[in-house]
Parts: C-alpha cells; structure tokens; sequence
C-alpha cells in the first residue's frame, strides 16, 4: 500500500443490479454536502455507475436512473418482465417463459446489446481518462482463471466500453469476450472493492453496500476509516427495473447517507433531535405515570408488581427484545426506536428528515395503516408505543 492518496477520500461501489440506483441517492447526499470523491472503485453496476460520476456526470446518471425500466436495458416485453417477476406463475406464463428460456440457451445468455448501448451512450473514455479522479473496476477472466482489479490507466486504450461490459457480465447473460478471452462479472471475485482502493493507498472509504449476490472479502488492509452506508431495509431484486422500485432505492440511499452525514437518530427514518440529551430522555421516560405503567404491565400479562420495577423489569425489556435492542440501549434509541415502530404502522413517509417533538407529535395522533400482516408481538408494540409516546412529556 503507498502512502501518497492518504488523507484523500475514496468511494467503494458494491455490485448489484437494480439495486445500484441506492448508489446515486447516496452520491448525491455527499454531492449536497460539498464532499467528492478523489477515487471511486466499483464491482459491476458499481463499474457503471462509478465511470459515470468519475468522468463529471454524476447528474446524467442520476436522470438516466430516474427513467430507467427494464426494456431500456433487455430485449424483453412488459409482459415478458412482468411474467419473469411473478411469484406465482400459472401454466400459460410458465410455458411462455419456458419459451424464452430455450431462447436464452440458444443464443447463450441474455442479449446484451441494449446494455452496450447504454453504457456508450452514458460512457465517455477519453473524458473518464482525463478526470482527475482515480477509478478503478473489477472483473474475472474466464478464460484465464483470475480476477482483474484494474485502474483506468491500466485498462488499455479504446478498451474502457468493453472492460465496463466485463465487470458486469453476471451469470445468465451473454458472456463478454475481449482479445478472445471470456470475462464474467467481478462480483464472483470482490463485489465491494475496498481493498483495492486500500492498495493503491487510500485509507478514508466510502463503502456503499446493495447485499447484491457476490462475494465479500475480508478487509486486509490496517489503519482504513471506512465508513459503510447500507440499505436501512432490503432494496427490490436484483432485475426490479421498474421506476417505483428505483425511486425507492435511491430516495433510501439519500436519506441513509444523510443520516450519517448529519448524524441523525433513526433506523429506517432520519431524526434530528436538535440537542435532546440522555438525560432529558431518562426524564421523559421517568416522568411516565404510575397508573400508565401499571395498564402496561398488564397489557403485557403482568400484575402485582410496583410500578417502577415493573417498568424496568418487564416493560423495557418486553419491548427491547421485540425491537431487537440490545440491553444497554440508550434512553433516545429506546424511544425513537419505539416512535419508528408506530410511524411505520401509521404509514409516515420515511423519505423526509423530522424534528423530533414535531415528529412524536405526528406519529401519536396519526391513524394506524400498515397492520396487515403484523404479527401479535408486532400489534403489542404498536399499542404500547403508542400509549408511551402520548404519556411522555416532549
């Protein structure tokens, strides 16, 4: 590892399909807080999407996310697509696909020709060569038996187009050839190329992850600032290249990242607590009703115990362990926590950052939406956030 791109901040792009749209919300949250990257490494749609912001047009790409469907990508009808992302198939839609499937076999892969196209049009080499920021891919030699990392300038010249092809030959399409050589996708190597953004001597990383399928490698480099934003809850597949499921993934990428940046509270929503202490919500919590603690317990099959044992006894672990809080959670993780729970099952957007009084505010007098298929702990959750939140004292 040189020691001469210490200092500078690098960007790590997971591979991942569809999901690679969590790429461009994040980006554009560190964009919005005057922080770029000095290199950015990328495995696959991480490659594409990692090209694209290296050579200066992060906006491009993210309008070209923005419309982007299936179709524009594969040789498939509507129908096609949304047979192939069915659960439940009947016989008709089974013998259709077992039709394509034959096709498929026949010309070795999924058509890969609208996905050329798209990179040559999103893709420029002689401005990628030119931008100051280092980028990098990965990519797996067939034919050779043996992963690629390779910086642009390792990449030979008229050859950029093909290697990004290369990086994001997944299983299933039709294989990527260079100079007669077989290339797969680089996520069957290292699908978030951390360490080679280490190698090369960068030490404060950005890793964006997407839990696409490929491999993860063990961090083998000592002394890195890694900093890890991951979806705050599953992204679509791999193949939803339907406009809802982008827009979701990169409005979560953008609120996951600016979470981080601005250290906001939350799991799934993004909450500024603006200066609320522990102390303060050991107050809140303290300041709870005996008689209000006392229908809790009792909600939750207990009785014959003190109101204040009760609560630390059976309440706040009851409800931890349905929450999946470990037992020293903090006071303001407990009941932002609990408030996140609620505002889901009410149906508040998550996609917006809250002041927190105004935020509990909302939650408490919201109806609830999203019960169906909760389960009875979940339900029992519910109730007792919502009877917590109405008694505490913002």
């Amino acid at each position: 590892m040189t020691s001469t791109n210490t200092g500078k901040l690098a960007l790590a792009l997971e591979g991942g399909g569809a999901k690679g749209a969590y790429h461009m919300g994040v980006v554009k949250a560190y964009h919005e807080a005057g922080q770029t990257f000095d290199a950015i490494a990328g495995t696959s749609i991480g490659a594409l999407n990692g090209a694209v912001i290296a050579q200066g047009d992060f906006e491009t790409g993210y309008q070209f996310w923005e419309r982007l469907d299936a179709r524009s990508i594969f040789d498939i009808s509507d129908e096609e697509y949304r047979l192939l992302m069915r659960r439940k198939l009947d016989t008709a839609a089974l013998r259709h696909l077992a039709a394509r499937t034959r096709r498929l076999i026949a010309d070795r892969g999924m058509d890969t020709r609208k996905m050329r196209k798209l990179i040559e049009f999103l893709i420029d080499e002689s401005r990628l060569r030119a931008a100051a920021v280092d980028f990098g891919l990965v990519t797996v030699s067939l034919s050779d038996r043996a992963p690629l990392e390779l910086y642009k300038e390792e990449i030979p010249q008229g050859r950029v187009l093909d290697y990004l092809m290369a990086s994001a030959a997944f299983p299933g399409f039709q294989t990527t050839y260079i100079d007669d050589k077989a290339f797969i996708d680089g996520g069957l190597y290292d699908n978030c190329p951390i360490n080679m953004l280490a190698r090369k001597g960068y030490t404060r990383i950005v890793a964006v992850r997407t839990f696409g399928l490929g491999v993860m490698r063990k961090i083998l480099y000592p002394g890195l600032t890694i900093t890890t934003i991951s979806p705050s809850e599953p992204l679509g597949g791999m193949m939803s290249f339907n406009p809802e499921a982008i827009r979701r993934s990169m409005s979560m990428g953008y609120y996951d990242a600016l979470r981080q940046l601005r250290g906001l509270q939350g799991r799934t929503y993004c909450i500024d607590i603006d200066g609320l202490t522990e102390e303060a919500c050991d107050e809140m919590l303290a300041s709870l009703p005996d008689a209000k603690l006392l229908a809790l317990g009792r909600m939750l099959g207990a009785s014959g115990i003190p109101a204040r044992e009760l609560w630390s006894r059976v309440i706040v672990p009851r409800l931890s362990g349905s929450m999946r809080l470990p037992a020293d959670t903090s006071s303001i993780t407990f009941i932002v926590r609990l408030a996140e729970v609620l505002a889901s099952a009410k149906g508040i957007d998550k996609y917006a950052v809250y002041r927190f009084p105004d935020w509990v505010r909302s939650i408490i007098n919201g109806p609830l939406k999203n019960v169906q298929g909760l389960g009875f702990r979940q339900l029992e959750l519910c109730m007792a956030a919502q009877r917590i939140l109405e008694s505490i004292r913002l």
